[in-house]
Formats: structure tokens, C-alpha cells, sequence
């Protein structure tokens, strides 16, 4: 299952991602062939769909162990103490992505309610944008709690490495 969701994530940020480069480079030679049609929704687009694509990266960088932190400080330290501040990571980043789940859900279900738009040509529906945060932290917090439980039963202290069986 877990091979899946991976697949399928890559997949769809690949997709935005040259999505947004298409979009971005249209406007950019259709700009020099005429100036009769008007791109520039072109780039408020590009820009709504490279941030979902950024916003999807970030469940699997927490897959893949890419996120930012004290990694040098963490490693100098006995298997043990490695394993309890992994646990206290993944505990404090668990909480941390379920309230940015929470108000990015409300902060996006209050742009529906209102109906809010861009204020460009395109007039974009702002809910869709805003609703990136929630997507993205609730697929982050399953991850979170996926790595938190292997730390916690599934942990092999001589390798310092979490093993789920199917990995």
C-alpha cells in the first residue's frame, strides 16, 4: 500500500510540476508570437500549481527522512537517545502538522463559504489554493504517525534503522 501512495504522490507532483512549467512556458513564447491574447493568467495558474506541487513534496520528504533538522547532532548520539528524540520529533511534528490539517481546513473551508476569488482576469476560486496547507498536512501527518509508531515497535537499536517488514 505504502509503494502505492509513494507512486502516486511522485506522480502527481511530476505532473503539476511540468503542468506549471507547460503553462509558464506558453505564456512565455505566446507573449513574443502575438500580443492579442492575454496570458497573464498564465502566471497566477503557474503559480497555484507549483505550490500544490511544492505542498505534496512535503509528505515525502518526511517518507524520505528530507526534512531540514540537527541531523549531525542526532547521529553523534547513542542509538538509544537517537531513538528517543526521534520519537519526540515525530510526536512534536505529528501535533504540529494535525493543527496546520485543522486551520488550514478551516482557513480554506472560510474562502469556500465566502466564495472568494482572485482579483485577476482569471478569477480563480481562492479555496482550491488555500487547500493546499490542509492536503498537504494531513498527508504529512499519516506519515508522521506511520514513523512514530515504527519507532516506537518496530526499532532495531543496533542499526538505528526502523523496520516495517515489507521495507
Amino acid at each position: 500500500m505504502l509503494g502505492v501512495w509513494d507512486r502516486l504522490e511522485r506522480w502527481l507532483i511530476g505532473l503539476l510540476g511540468g503542468a506549471g512549467l507547460i503553462i509558464y512556458l506558453t505564456q512565455i513564447v505566446g507573449r513574443y508570437l502575438t500580443t492579442s491574447v492575454d496570458f497573464s493568467v498564465a502566471e497566477e495558474l503557474t503559480i497555484y500549481v507549483i505550490i500544490w506541487s511544492a505542498f505534496l513534496t512535503a509528505s515525502l520528504l518526511v517518507r524520505e527522512d528530507g526534512h531540514v533538522r540537527a541531523d549531525l547532532l542526532l547521529r553523534m548520539m547513542r542509538p538509544e537517545r537517537q531513538r528517543w528524540v526521534e520519537i519526540a520529533n515525530c510526536a512534536i511534528a505529528l501535533g504540529f502538522c494535525l493543527g496546520l490539517t485543522w486551520y488550514g481546513w478551516l482557513v480554506a473551508y472560510d474562502s469556500f463559504d465566502l466564495g472568494e476569488r482572485s482579483n485577476t482576469a482569471l478569477g480563480f476560486p481562492l479555496w482550491v489554493y488555500y487547500a493546499a496547507l490542509p492536503v498537504s498536512a494531513a498527508l504529512m501527518s499519516m506519515r508522521y504517525a506511520r514513523r512514530l509508531w515504527q519507532f516506537c515497535f518496530a526499532f532495531d537499536p543496533t542499526t538505528m534503522e526502523v523496520h516495517s517488514g515489507r521495507e
